[in-house]
């Protein structure tokens, strides 16, 4: 049981900004990723609150968005986003594993990475805001899908996929983890999504087709990571996250 609690409180330090005392270590590091969604459970609960909020208010649907948007980077310290212009300036610019890595290392935001931010935090906000129009349901679907976007971490923690050659966080958490793990998630998610969904208005089949393709869209990208970059590292995790994120909400807006 401890190491189960020492990784509840390693993933919830790694996760958001809530402050918690652990030594970091491969020990508990599985049972961390194998946590992540039920750590981020209170920043699941901050979006769904601020989705409310903005609904009851009668705000435009794009602005509600983008006030949740900004509550999650502050509930994250925006790790999340700034990997994805890590990622997306690393994709773009990096001919070789090495020439990749070093730009994704460097931590600077060129042009691919601000053209990936832009998209990716647009499709988002516009997402959230339309979910967060169709009543009660709708914002606490939305909270439910910044909880089990934080499943990717099943799949981009999975054996088979190394850690990047030079990443301190790709070592202590790639590996760590059986690919069934990251395919319990996806069960999990697609039946909490299915029962949510029914209420907000969805197809049955939407919720489970989220999960579906959260999981690819995350297997896909990640695989395509350790192509590129020889492994994944922190920045690899934190994108995969935020992809998972917006398929989840983009399948949920079908038929919308």
């Amino acid at each position: 049981m401890s190491r189960w609690r020492d990784g509840l409180r390693l993933a919830v330090g790694t996760l958001t900004v809530l402050p918690t005392r652990v030594i970091p270590s491969r020990g508990i590091a599985g049972y961390a990723m194998a946590l992540a969604p039920i750590a981020v459970l209170p920043l699941g609960g901050l979006a769904a609150l601020v989705a409310a909020l903005g609904s009851w208010a009668r705000l435009p649907g794009l602005l509600t968005g983008l006030l949740v948007l900004g509550a999650i980077v502050l509930g994250t310290r925006a790790m999340h986003v700034d990997a994805v212009a890590d990622v997306a300036d690393a994709l773009g610019g990096g001919w070789t594993p090495e020439r990749a890595r070093e730009i994704l290392k460097r931590g600077d935001v060129g042009p691919m990475g601000v053209t990936a931010l832009l998209l990716l935090l647009g499709c988002q906000a516009v997402a959230i805001g339309e979910l967060a129009g169709t009543g009660a349901f709708g914002w606490i679907l939305i909270g439910a899908t910044v909880v089990l976007s934080r499943s990717a971490l099943a799949w981009s923690a999975r054996v088979g996929l190394p850690a990047m050659p030079g990443s301190s966080l790709g070592a202590l958490m790639a590996e760590t983890l059986p690919r069934w793990a990251g395919a319990a998630w996806t069960l999990l998610a697609a039946g909490a999504l299915a029962a949510l969904g029914r209420p907000a208005g969805l197809a049955w089949w939407q919720g489970p087709a989220a999960a579906v393709l959260a999981a690819v869209v995350c297997w896909g990208f990640t695989g395509l990571c350790r192509r590129r970059f020889g492994g994944i590292n922190g920045d690899v995790m934190g994108a995969g996250i935020e992809l998972s994120w917006l398929a989840l909400l983009l399948v949920c807006l079908v038929g919308k």
